[in-house]
């Protein structure tokens, strides 16, 4: 079935409490057809762990640093590994931290794990809101003298306050052991360990009958509950200077026509929706008189190439591997709609303010990784076996094929006519020709 982005509050609103999964209770589960009694008690179960897990890891925390957070750090550390994806939704709670401590001195500690794909320093390195982007790489952790190593430079440092935004699939023994290596790194003051929102226990009782907040919520209010701040404003740190701004105008030229955008690429194979789709999407656009370009790192070249080609006659710009992260934002700023998988792409188009219609698999728990907004369409299936967490599928991608090119034009019409409506009813969402400013970019 289509399913809409999850409707997150506007700025200025009250931002949601919840950080932890939310249980539905039985008096509304039992309405549904076909419901498990046994289902919903695996669900109900798994839901106590949560609790309990989080409620032991709080109270260590404060057992480790029992003194009130320093009102006036000098040095402090925020801690977020992962991707593109994994920046970009911590970018507002990152934000937040920088403008509660505009004088402090700001380290990203980060990694891209084996450093395959980007990560933040390609993303932030240049962005102003940290001092320093200390990189590491899996095999520069891996053995004991390394970890020691590692350990007694995070030491040097002497951090003030050390804020960890946990990944998403961190369990309790990961948030752990990363609490503990805070402590021993003599941070003054932590926190961000036992908001828990991934067990791999009864996974498909869970997303029938838990909810699960977005990503960029979730951070976002990991950091309000550590007390640094009470705004409620969502912002994307992401400059695109006039550097970006020159080199994307030689590349899509000049023209009167609107843009719109592919990204057929991913990380995971199982979250790319078949090549000749995205073709017939390509082509759909182009009859209605954008301008199509696509988008893609370098280890993406090889898809894209063969949806440009697939669509042929010239009727595609294809970027893949020519751009940088920054430089591929100032491409989205400048589109109508971005199509795409569920990867890194579709959060660089959010944090911009370009609607996107995202092709999802089964892979993990719906809503966590949706595009930050209310202008956003998610496609995606139920199937038996979801959400199964794998990086590639045993079953031929069945939950991707079940979503045909079809479903994803409909979705591309209605959001376009969406973006008309608001345009012509005075909205400051940016649609086709308005200037570039879209939502707050910090």
């Amino acid at each position: 079935m289509d399913e809409l982005q999850l409707s997150e509050k506007k700025r200025g609103s009250s931002r949601p409490r919840a950080v932890t999964p939310a249980l539905e209770p039985w008096r509304e589960a039992r309405r549904r057809p076909r419901i498990s009694l046994l289902s919903y008690l695996q669900a109900a179960f798994v839901w106590m762990l949560y609790g309990a897990s989080r409620g032991f890891l709080l109270a260590l925390r404060n057992v480790l640093w029992p003194r009130r957070r320093p009102s006036n750090p000098r040095r402090i550390c925020i801690y977020r590994k992962g991707f593109i994806g994994d920046t970009v939704v911590a970018l507002p709670a990152i934000h937040l931290i920088k403008a509660t401590y505009p004088q402090a001195d700001l380290t990203l500690l980060t990694s891209p794990v084996h450093g395959k794909f980007p990560g933040a320093n390609e993303l932030l390195a240049t962005s102003g809101l940290f001092n320093r982007v200390h990189v590491y790489l899996k095999s520069d952790v891996s053995g004991l003298a390394k970890r020691l190593s590692f350990l007694n430079s995070m030491r040097r440092e002497h951090f003030d306050i050390w804020i960890e935004l946990p990944q998403e699939l961190d369990g309790p023994l990961r948030h752990l052991r990363n609490m503990l290596f805070a402590r021993f790194a003599a941070a003054k003051w932590g926190y961000g360990w036992g908001f828990v929102t991934t067990l791999h226990l009864w996974a498909s009782a869970q997303s029938k009958f838990m909810t699960f907040q977005n990503e960029v919520d979730k951070l976002y209010e990991i950091v309000r509950r550590a007390g640094i701040a009470t705004s409620n404003e969502i912002a994307f740190p992401i400059r695109c200077g006039s550097v970006e701004q020159a080199l994307i105008d030689r590349l899509l030229g000049t023209n009167s026509h609107p843009i719109a955008a592919l990204a057929p690429g991913a990380k995971r194979p199982l979250s790319i929706w078949p090549i000749e789709r995205f073709v017939e999407v390509g082509r759909h656009l182009a009859s209605k008189g954008f301008v199509i370009v696509i988008l893609g790192g370098v280890a993406d070249v090889a898809t894209c190439r063969a949806v440009a080609d697939g669509m042929g006659d010239g009727l595609a710009i294809n970027l893949a591997g020519k751009t940088s992260l920054i430089e591929s934002c100032e491409a989205l700023r400048r589109c109508a709609l971005l199509v795409c998988n569920d990867s890194g792409v579709q959060h660089l188009a959010a944090a911009v303010g370009t609607p996107c219609v995202s092709i999802f698999s089964a892979h993990d728990m719906p809503g966590k990784w949706n595009p930050y907004g209310q202008q956003h369409v998610v496609l995606r299936e139920t199937v038996e076996c979801h959400p199964c967490y794998l990086t590639v599928c045993p079953y031929d991608n069945k939950c991707l094929k079940l979503i045909d090119a079809s479903r994803v034009i409909a979705a591309v019409d209605m959001t376009l006519a969406r973006s008309v409506e608001k345009k012509a009813g005075g909205s400051d969402r940016l649609t086709i020709s308005e200037p570039q400013e879209r939502r707050r970019i910090a």
